[in-house]
C-alpha cells in the first residue's frame, strides 16, 4: 500500500488511503499570465509551474472522514503543508505548501459487512473528491 498524499502535515498529518483505478494524479502545470501590450497585442508570459493534484477515493470510515473534512476545510481558508507523491515512478515524496481548491462532502450510505460470521450494517462515506493547488510556483 503506497502513501500518496498526506494533508496538513503539520497540522494534522492525514495520510489517505491509496486511491484506486487512477484516482490520484499530480502534474506540474505551466503557470501563465496573459497580458495586453499597448499596442493591443496579446503577450503570455510563463510565471513557472505549480503542482495540480487530484485524489478520489471509494469509502470513508467515520474517524478518516472527519479528518479528511477538517484538514481540506481548513485548506479552503489557508495554505496547508502536504506531502505528495510524484508520478514518475521513482516513489519519490515531495512536500509544499497547497490551497485546497475542490473538495466534495462524502455521501452515507451503508454497506453490509460479514464480521463474525453473521452480517453487519457499516456505516461508510463514499463519493469523495479533492483537488489542490500549489500555492507558489516550484520553479
Amino acid at each position: 500500500n503506497m502513501t500518496q498524499l498526506i494533508l496538513d502535515v503539520d497540522g494534522l498529518g492525514v495520510a489517505l488511503p491509496e486511491s484506486r483505478k487512477g484516482g490520484y494524479q499530480a502534474s506540474l502545470d505551466p503557470l501563465s499570465v496573459d497580458v495586453q501590450m499597448i499596442s493591443g497585442r496579446m503577450v503570455r508570459e510563463l510565471r513557472g509551474s505549480v503542482w495540480n493534484i487530484s485524489y478520489q477515493y471509494g469509502y470513508f470510515n467515520e474517524s478518516m472522514k472527519d479528518l479528511v473534512i477538517k484538514a481540506c476545510e481548513k485548506g479552503k481558508k489557508q495554505p496547508i503543508l502536504c506531502s505528495f507523491l510524484v508520478q514518475d515512478g521513482s516513489g519519490t515524496m515531495k512536500q509544499s505548501k497547497f490551497f485546497v481548491t475542490s473538495f466534495t462532502r462524502p455521501k452515507f450510505m451503508w454497506s453490509t459487512q460479514l464480521i463474525g460470521g453473521g452480517e453487519t450494517a457499516v456505516a461508510l462515506w463514499a463519493d469523495y473528491p479533492l483537488g489542490l493547488r500549489e500555492v507558489k510556483p516550484s520553479d
